[in-house]
């Protein structure tokens, strides 16, 4: 019994050690991942942006509504990147 007992007490504490060592990682990996995130909103706004410029073989009305539907996702993709930041912000 005291053998059981004591493999199971052995567990629970490399549980324990291994659970907080992640609870430890968690912030600094929600982190990078929240940059890594906002980088390719950027890059990617940046993208659309660039090809909106550079496609002018269509009319100027047809390219005015596709860049106000670009601009508004554009718009969107940052006013929620901005919630997301302030969310972590608060949290830390």
């Amino acid at each position: 019994m005291n053998r059981i007992a004591a493999r199971i007490t052995e567990k629970v504490i490399n549980s324990a050690q291994e659970f907080t060592t992640s609870a430890e990682e968690l912030p600094q990996k929600l982190q990078n991942e929240w940059s890594n995130f906002k980088k390719e909103v950027i890059e990617e706004s940046e993208r659309l942006e660039k090809k909106t410029n550079t496609s002018k073989e269509k009319s100027s009305k047809e390219q005015l509504s596709k860049e106000d539907l670009i601009q508004i996702q554009i718009d969107n993709l940052r006013s929620k990147v901005i919630g997301i930041n302030k969310d972590l912000e608060g949290k830390n």
